[in-house]
């Protein structure tokens, strides 16, 4: 027939492998270190980690009290996150509290926060368990 369209070719095109999704990507990275240090990563994770009666991992204070008062944090706010909230408090003030500055020291301290957060639930949950 009289169609300019060129012939269609018979096999189709190589098709592209699915992108791993995030889990996968993680499970195959963490195989990959494992293989590099020659370790165990439960291992890895327990080293340097010690439990205390209730469940949680002992923690210590970095910040002293000295250190709290210099940079007058609020009682409420002392707490195994202080460290952390010294430098962003005064990144804070160099910057003028500007909101898209301090990343970094705010990343941290929240990151901080929240794993302290989930600390509490999960000895929350474990007293609950264990009353039961």
């Amino acid at each position: 027939r009289g169609s300019t369209r060129p012939a269609r070719r018979s096999s189709s095109p190589p098709r592209r492998r699915a992108r791993a999704s995030p889990r996968e990507r993680r499970r195959r990275t963490t195989a990959r270190s494992r293989a590099r240090v020659g370790e165990r990563p439960s291992a890895r994770r327990r080293r340097g980690r010690r439990k205390t009666q209730m469940g949680g991992a002992r923690r210590e204070m970095v910040a002293t009290q000295k250190d709290m008062q210099d940079a007058k944090i609020d009682l409420a706010h002392r707490d195994f996150c202080a460290h952390l909230l010294i430098p962003l408090n005064e990144c804070r003030k160099a910057e003028y509290y500007i909101p898209w500055k301090c990343g970094h020291e705010r990343h941290a301290y929240e990151k901080c926060q929240y794993k302290e957060y989930m600390m509490r639930v999960a000895q929350q949950k474990a007293a609950k368990g264990a009353a039961h």
